[in-house]
């Protein structure tokens, strides 16, 4: 694989035999001090291909060079949680993104404080952090009423509860998607609707954590930890 001097994401990229540079990318390309060099930018498509093009100083345009393709995997790994607030969302979406999650499910609970956000924000947050992660697939991002789909996937959940039935162990996380609910707690329709379930609900050592912080702990588990 070619080390780029740069990586860019360009989601469903089709490769061109030369491409110009936007305003937003060329200022990335100031910020780093590289407009005065010739080197290689890497654009990714998000989904494992690799395009190299060369970058000649002070140049608007780029001219392919070569491609690549790393497979993608075959095992994603996904989360659900509700949405954290306020700029604690920004520093989730980076921490998960570099530490190679697959997707986040933002579920909106009866409980939640925060009930949207901008995914085109946050589409270029991710797209920020995946590059400077070097990571060659993007993280998946959606939001869903919680009701719904936490019935649709049922029978694949395990509940970050600070007052689970039981303490959390690695091998609870295997092809499992853990969900994480908002900082005011379940509302009881949804703890009735977990008992009558049968939900898993496991809780972590240590103190009550936040939405994000849950997130991120459940998204190192799930990553380092599972198959």
């Amino acid at each position: 694989m070619v080390e780029p001097g740069l990586i860019l994401f360009r989601t469903a990229f089709q490769k061109k035999e030369s491409i110009q540079l936007s305003k937003e990318e060329l200022n990335h390309l100031r910020a780093l001090r590289l407009q005065n060099e010739s080197t290689v930018i890497q654009i990714r498509d998000g989904e494992g291909g690799l395009f190299n093009y060369i970058y000649s100083p002070n140049s608007k345009e780029l001219f392919f060079q070569n491609e690549e393709y790393v497979p993608r995997k075959n095992h994603r790994k996904k989360i659900a949680i509700a949405l954290p607030k306020g700029n604690r969302l920004d520093f989730f979406l980076q921490k998960v993104t570099e530490i190679g999650l697959d997707e986040v499910v933002f579920l909106v609970f009866r409980h939640s404080i925060r009930k949207e956000f901008n995914l085109e924000r946050a589409e270029k947050i991710v797209k920020e952090a995946a590059a400077q992660s070097k990571q060659t697939e993007i993280l998946k991002l959606s939001i869903e009423p919680a009701g719904n789909w936490l019935e649709a996937h049922k029978e694949s959940l395990v509940v970050f509860h600070p007052f689970g039935n039981q303490p959390f162990e690695m091998g609870t996380l295997q092809n499992k998607i853990p969900v994480i609910g908002p900082e005011g707690g379940f509302h009881m329709d949804e703890e009735n609707w977990m008992e009558k379930n049968r939900i898993e609900r496991i809780t972590l050592p240590g103190g009550v954590l936040r939405t994000e912080t849950c997130g991120i702990v459940a998204a190192s588990f799930l990553v380092y930890g599972t198959k």
